[in-house]
């Protein structure tokens, strides 16, 4: 594979906490990254169902549903593909709890942000997303669990290459599918 992606330092930035217990997930990924170059992204499909009446755009999101996978009604804004890497940085708290892994595009300089879930109940409410113009979550299995404590470097390799357990929260193809839908809506609810 290519090289030149590397990890940005973030000189003078919260460093990642080594004891909190998604940092070596986040770690593993990045390294993974920064070795192949790419990250696969899950189809994402946009469905709007509104109720039968006018809506505002102050309100779409509300009857918006994403999904990575096809169903009755969706509309598919983006296939499955992989993004180029140029370079990622971990993004954290100031507690050094990691929020996020922001991958920045090879060509479109466009900053998605990957936020990882554990596989069981979290107490402690997830940090907020940075605001970037794409985000999705990665759910990581019990099997992820287990493998980082003993491959870690084939944990990454998984988790760049695999869509399962990833899910859109944005996008910026999004927007223009909620612009379009309230404005169909507002033609046709016209007085």
């Amino acid at each position: 594979m290519g090289g030149g992606h590397v990890s940005r330092p973030d000189f003078g930035m919260p460093q990642p906490d080594p004891n909190h217990p998604l940092t070596e997930f986040y770690l593993a990924l990045q390294h993974a990254l920064d070795k192949e170059g790419s990250f696969a992204l899950p189809a994402l499909y946009a469905g709007f169902q509104a109720p039968a009446r006018r809506v505002y755009a102050d309100e779409a999101a509300e009857y918006l549903t994403l999904s990575s996978t096809a169903g009755e009604g969706m509309t598919r804004l983006l296939a499955p593909g992989h993004l180029q890497l140029l370079y990622s940085s971990l993004h954290v708290m100031p507690d050094g709890a990691p929020v996020a892994l922001l991958l920045t595009e090879e060509c479109t300089r466009t900053v998605f942000a990957v936020q990882l879930l554990p596989p069981f109940v979290w107490e402690d409410p997830l940090p907020p997303l940075p605001d970037t113009p794409a985000a999705l979550t990665l759910t990581l299995t019990m099997q992820d669990v287990e493998a980082i404590d003993t491959d870690p470097a084939a944990l990454g390799r998984r988790l760049v290459e695999r869509t399962e357990g990833k899910r859109w929260l944005h996008h910026p193809r999004v927007e223009t599918f909620l612009a379009e839908r309230v404005a169909l809506f507002q033609r046709v609810y016209r007085r």
